[in-house]
């Protein structure tokens, strides 16, 4: 009996479990991405701006593939124009803040918002100096970009 277990034990020891350094690295980076890591709202309303800057650059490049982007980046982009009856309600009232604040002279600026405990929304007005020296805005783009995204980027 003794000798079988011998047996078995040796044998086990013998078949190894020998990884290449690939397989260390993959399993390591599995790791890390289950560990529990504590990071601020700060840090993630920056690294949601840093994406949403990221994606409005790729828009403006290849503003005809806003699907392909939206699964790239897997994210949902959106345009929005003023009295348009689309959109979440969220991002009609921030089209409507962003006139308001045109209206003030305010400087308009690319904003975050959370949506939701999964998600947050990325937003950038377009737009254009009249003749008379006003501002108009075209519209908003918008970018859903889900919290865990934006989380798992601040750990890289």
């Amino acid at each position: 009996m003794r000798l079988l277990y011998f047996l078995i034990v040796f044998t086990l020891a013998g078949c190894g479990g020998s990884l290449n350094d690939d397989q260390r690295k993959q399993m390591k980076e599995a790791r890390e991405l289950k560990s529990i890591k504590k990071v601020s709202e700060a840090e993630i309303t920056e690294m949601a701006f840093l994406q949403g800057r990221d994606i409005m650059k790729a828009i403006r490049q290849a503003p005809n593939a806003i699907d392909s982007l939206e699964a790239e980046y897997q994210v949902r982009i959106s345009w929005l124009t003023p009295g348009s009856p689309g959109g979440t309600e969220i991002e009609r009232q921030l089209i409507d803040a962003y006139l308001n604040s045109m209206l003030t002279g305010s400087a308009l600026t690319d904003n975050v918002q959370k949506l939701a405990e999964d998600s947050l929304l990325y937003s950038q007005p377009v737009t254009r100096e009249l003749p008379d020296g006003t501002v108009a805005v075209d519209g908003v783009w918008n970018i859903s970009i889900p919290t865990k995204q934006v989380v798992l980027a601040i750990e890289k």
